[in-house]
């Protein structure tokens, strides 16, 4: 059921954004930018079948089901395009205290996760796994959050690098360029 929900999502369209987005949005300053832009775009490249909720845990909703959108560059694949044996350590949970004493139940509240590859075109894929089946030695408790490395064979994969064909868009639009705009829009009308 659920891998039939995430086929409803342009990933075509999905990774032509990561692409033409590269890494301006990367800085510690815009990294909740971009992954608003990101999660935003399953909702939008899904004809809004996942609904962007932007919950403590969860990203996103299809019907009653709740999914965490996790991206990273080559979490799923190298940078030579070879998948690899566990992925790259995902944050699951930022700690503002010690998470060390933190248990499975109080990290996952979604009900999929779903990793993207961001990393470049032989990279891009998307996976996912369902709660019941992250096991809880694949966490790592440590005191500023907690991570997860998953065996690749225990994924789900959706998309893989050789089923997305991006377009050749020379000319991209900058979003800090857009934002400035924005914000300056706002100031002058007051």
């Amino acid at each position: 059921m659920f891998d039939i929900a995430l086929r409803s999502v342009n990933w075509k369209r999905f990774f032509n954004l990561v692409n033409a987005m590269g890494d301006e949005l990367n800085d510690r300053k815009d990294r909740f930018d971009k992954s608003d832009i990101l999660e935003q775009g399953v909702q939008v490249y899904s004809d809004e079948k996942f609904e962007w909720v932007d919950d403590i845990g969860r990203d996103h909703k299809y019907g009653d089901i709740t999914s965490e959108m996790k991206t990273q560059k080559f979490c799923l694949y190298t940078k030579s395009g070879c998948l690899k044996k566990r992925t790259g350590a995902i944050k699951l949970m930022n700690s503002l205290g010690d998470a060390s004493t933190r248990n499975k139940k109080d990290v996952i509240r979604f009900d999929y996760l779903k990793i993207i590859d961001t990393g470049s075109p032989s990279s891009f894929s998307v996976a996912f796994i369902h709660k019941n089946d992250i096991k809880e030695d694949w966490l790592d408790f440590s005191k500023d959050g907690v991570t997860v490395q998953i065996p690749i064979n225990q994924l789900n994969f959706v998309v893989k690098p050789e089923n997305i064909i991006l377009d050749n868009k020379c000319e991209t639009t900058s979003y800090k360029q857009e934002k400035q705009d924005a914000q300056r829009r706002y100031i002058g009308s007051f």
